[in-house]
């Protein structure tokens, strides 16, 4: 029987450094990802690969959606080396995770018994948490970088008037909370998806998990779809509130 717990599992150990299930698979999707850029740069001139064509078409549309947000190409194309990847990694993580054996097909033995080899990163909240904190690094740096460092500072520490020194408190509290709610929803709704298909196949086995696993693709690709908005959102409204002000005058 197959189970999965809110803890990942520690399966091999290299240079007396543990390595989890999640670690694992997040270096086979990393690994896989940057194959496919790697090919995906040889063959950049090359028309005739449906594959790399649909890569392209993918890319350039999601240009144009960080177009619609930013409104600015320059601006677009700095974000979108981010957004794509934030997109690519946690889409291949959670589709990797649904493919059919995918917790029970290989095992490692632990000195805590059998334990799956593989499991999708984005159901340790190690992994969610990590990506968090990268997002919210990346709206500081685009917000350093466009407002510049007296804009950037003036943001969190104003004291112009007290009202505005207790927005600026807010402001603090409202980066750090990001941290929260990017991992925690990343992770709840993957780990809860996992769990429900587990519970599902080992009640119903046969065509009746077929539904569930149609909804957890689809949760798995809007999962992806949200991280990566969310993010470019975050950079979009962190500076323009800041700028427009003085725009106007």
């Amino acid at each position: 029987m197959v189970s999965i717990g809110l803890q990942s599992e520690y399966i091999l150990s290299v240079f007396g450094l543990s390595l989890t299930n999640t670690f694992l698979t997040s270096v086979l999707v990393t690994a896989f990802l940057g194959t496919l850029g790697f090919i995906f740069y040889l063959k950049r001139e090359s028309h005739k690969n449906i594959f790399m064509n649909g890569l392209r078409i993918l890319i350039f549309e999601l240009l144009k959606l960080v177009d619609m947000v930013t409104e600015d190409r320059k601006l677009s194309k700095k974000i979108l080396p981010l957004i794509a990847t934030f997109f690519l990694f946690i889409v291949t993580a959670n589709l990797l995770g649904l493919i059919p054996g995918f917790l029970g097909s290989f095992f490692v033995e632990t000195p805590n018994g059998g334990v799956s080899l593989l499991r999708s990163p984005n159901s340790d909240l190690t992994t969610t948490v990590a990506l968090a904190l990268i997002s919210v690094f990346a709206i500081q740096f685009f917000s350093l970088q466009i407002l510049g460092i007296k804009k950037y500072v003036g943001r969190f520490f104003n004291f112009a008037s007290p009202i505005k020194f207790i927005l600026g408190f807010f402001e603090i509290i409202s980066e750090s909370a990001k941290v929260l709610s990017f991992s925690f929803r990343l992770f709840g709704n993957i780990f809860a998806g996992e769990v429900l298909l587990i519970i599902i196949a080992f009640l119903v086995p046969y065509i009746i998990p077929l539904p569930f696993y149609v909804l957890e693709v689809f949760v798995a690709v809007i999962q992806a779809f949200i991280f990566a908005m969310l993010t470019l959102t975050f950079i979009k409204t962190s500076t323009m509130r800041h700028i427009e002000p003085e725009a106007q005058n």
